[in-house]
């Protein structure tokens, strides 16, 4: 496949899902397309035109190409941003903001990277997952507001430090 490949990007993350050894199905919204609404997937969305409405990818992932524009919420397991999104982006796994991106809204994810270049003009929230008492992961996210936050206290041994 020719879109993106079925190999890896240069930050060594898959870009097409794999599911019961089955590539995820691939939606392309191509230059000049402009969808009006909703749209809804557990695959692949390429989105290279217009979109003025939410996409939601839940368990798959979103690629906004450069040139391509979102106006609404992205929901995906991962999102791949190389071109604008207006609205909130709330990934699973991982937001990648690529060069010359642009987000305009909120994003929440684990995991982002963003190239030099990439820009975003709202808040990041970085969900996490707390670990149970036998020290594995639960999958539970704690909202932002309730999380604490504590520097780790001085060691003993420590010079002091000087400020200038």
């Amino acid at each position: 496949m020719a879109v993106f490949g079925t190999g890896r990007n240069g930050s060594g993350h898959s870009l097409l899902s794999m599911t019961d050894g089955q590539e995820a199905p691939l939606s392309i919204l191509a230059k000049g397309v402009r969808l009006i609404g909703t749209l809804e997937t557990s695959g692949v969305v390429r989105v290279e035109g217009e979109v003025a409405g939410d996409l939601h990818a839940r368990g798959g992932q979103v690629l906004v190409a450069a040139g391509g524009v979102v106006e609404g919420d992205v929901e995906a397991a991962l999102a791949v941003i190389a071109g604008e999104v207006h609205g909130q982006i709330v990934a699973e796994q991982l937001v990648e903001l690529k060069a010359g991106s642009v987000v305009l809204g909120d994003i929440t994810t684990p995991r982002i990277t963003v190239e030099e270049g990439g820009a975003v003009t709202g808040m990041l929230r970085m969900a996490h997952q707390e670990a149970k008492g036998n020290g594995k992961a639960n999958g539970a996210k704690k909202p932002v507001a309730k999380q604490e936050s504590r520097a780790p206290e001085p060691r003993q041994e420590a010079a002091p430090v000087t400020s200038f």
